[in-house]
C-alpha cells in the first residue's frame, strides 16, 4: 500500500509533515516514514486541523485543512505564529504546545495531488 501526501504542514522551526487527505501523517522530518504502512499503522496520528490563537491564549474554532489551505496570514504582527494544531496521537487527542516553536507555518497542497 502506498500513503499518498495530500497536505505539507510546515512549522517556524523546520519541522515538516506530510500528511494524508483525513489527515495522517505519512511523513515527519525526524525521518518517521509510514508511506508504505498499513492503515492500521497510519491511524495511530491523524491532524485534525489547526486551531486559530486568539486574545489570552484562547483557541478558536477547528479549521479543518482543507479550509486551512486558503489561509495567507499565517503570523501576527509580531512574527508568531497565528495557528497551532490539533491531533490524536495513539489516542490521545491534543494540540501543540508552546505555539511559538509547534505553531504552524504554512499549509500547503502537494504538488502531485
Amino acid at each position: 500500500m502506498t500513503n499518498k501526501t495530500k497536505y505539507i504542514i510546515r512549522t517556524p522551526y523546520g519541522d515538516k509533515y506530510e500528511v494524508t487527505r483525513e489527515g495522517y501523517v505519512i511523513k515527519h522530518s525526524n525521518g518517521l516514514d509510514k508511506t508504505n504502512s498499513g492503515l492500521a499503522e497510519i491511524k495511530t496520528w491523524q491532524v485534525l486541523g489547526i486551531h486559530e490563537i486568539k486574545p489570552f491564549n484562547q483557541l478558536g474554532r477547528l479549521i479543518p485543512l482543507s479550509e486551512a489551505v486558503n489561509i495567507t496570514e499565517w503570523h501576527f504582527k509580531n512574527g508568531n505564529p497565528r495557528y497551532t494544531a490539533s491531533d490524536i496521537d495513539h489516542g490521545t487527542r491534543g494540540v501543540w504546545g508552546n505555539w511559538n516553536y509547534h505553531g504552524i507555518k504554512s499549509i500547503c497542497l502537494e504538488n502531485n495531488n
